[in-house]
């Protein structure tokens, strides 16, 4: 079992250390339009001041004003943006199936704007970070008290992933620090003896842990569903740090949304044309705004 966890960690390493280049374009382009996300490749005290290296705020007001427009565009609150649909068009002219459909669609739209689910929180951070980086991670899954939906995104830099053949993601690693008495919390039954203690002596104390999906081919379940065919992913919360299977749970799509803006052949990373084409003007602005000013 250890020399299962070994590789699966071992592999997401090798993800990440992959993708180590583009840390340093995202840091750049925090720094110039998404300074508070200006944390890719330096640690930053919770009481430095985000835009204390800038001249002008103007390229960090473009970007909010595109990452607002996205939510009331594609979003408007009181209106209904998205209705539930088949792949069968037949299906969906049908009188009782769309009649139902749009039943469901009323349900989903109650669940998504419940307050405990957080979805307007995850998705106005998530556009920001579309707009910046070109890409965000949001996942959605079930709450703990398996009643409603949970919307969270995720910072760039704790996320790795892979694209299979036809340039699907089907592998996705999260690292995620969690503090010893919330992994107690979460994981009762799985969590190390190491970590019980722990959070008696020491509940603030972080663990680092690993969420991964994978294909169901690239990880043997050790009690395989009936039906394995219907789950074709693994979700796995993995204790790094003491080398434990928290949860294994079969699944049937990836519990992670990842749009894309522009993609790049040979890279499962997109790249955003408004930061890109942008940040030589962003540099020039903050340089000509110093000379103003000394001058």
């Amino acid at each position: 079992m250890r020399t299962r966890i070994r590789e699966l960690i071992e592999n997401g390493d090798r993800l990440f250390a992959k993708r180590q280049p583009i840390l340093s374009l995202w840091q750049t382009q925090a720094e110039n339009f998404y300074v508070e996300r200006a944390d890719f490749t330096t640690t930053r005290s919770i009481g430095d001041e985000f835009a204390a290296n800038l001249m002008t705020g103007r390229p960090l007001l473009a970007r909010r004003d595109l990452g607002n427009a996205l939510s009331s565009m594609l979003r408007p609150r009181g209106q209904a943006w998205f209705k539930a649909r088949t792949g069968d068009e037949r299906i969906n002219e049908d009188a009782a199936a769309k009649k139902w459909l749009d039943q469901k669609s009323d349900v989903m739209r109650r669940v998504m704007y419940d307050q405990r689910g957080q979805f307007i929180r995850a998705t106005k951070q998530g556009d920001n970070d579309f707009v910046a980086f070109g890409q965000t991670v949001i996942s959605v899954d079930v709450n703990r008290f398996q009643d409603g939906v949970l919307y969270r995104t995720w910072h760039l830099k704790d996320v790795a992933w892979a694209e299979n053949a036809e340039l699907q993601i089907d592998t996705v690693h999260r690292n995620w620090s969690v503090e010893a008495r919330l992994l107690v919390s979460l994981f009762p039954k799985t969590v190390s003896e190491k970590v019980r203690k722990l959070a008696d002596k020491d509940p603030f104390r972080e663990i680092k842990c690993r969420h991964i999906v994978v294909p169901a081919t690239d990880y043997e379940l050790e009690n395989k569903p009936r039906n394995a065919a219907r789950f074709p992913f693994v979700s796995l919360y993995i204790d790094c740090d003491n080398e434990t299977v928290l949860a294994e749970t079969p699944i049937r799509r990836i519990s992670y949304v990842i749009p894309r803006w522009v993609t790049v052949a040979g890279s499962q990373y997109a790249y955003s044309p408004a930061t890109v084409v942008a940040l030589p003007d962003a540099r020039l602005l903050q340089q000509m705004t110093l000379t103003l000013l000394e001058a």
